[in-house]
């Protein structure tokens, strides 16, 4: 007599391959998100501050994307 859980066995699992994928993609993510926080959190400094210095913004902007982009493509 087959036991209950047969009715429910397609013939799969999962592949170690497909798990470290997994793996990957949550620690990039947590990078992300890393990366992402201080920044938002120091644009919300001061609220009642109608502007924001921010010298060298473009050059920071950039190295920033530089960043990120290291991190999706490692």
């Amino acid at each position: 007599m087959a036991k209950e859980t047969d009715d429910y066995d397609f013939g799969f699992e999962f592949a170690d391959d497909m798990t470290e994928a997994v793996d990957t993609a949550q620690s990039k993510a947590q990078q992300i998100y890393d990366a992402i926080m201080p920044l938002l959190n120091n644009l919300k400094l001061n609220p009642e501050k109608p502007n924001i210095v921010w010298p060298d913004r473009v050059k920071k902007i950039d190295n920033f994307i530089k960043k990120l982009d290291n991190i999706l493509k490692s």
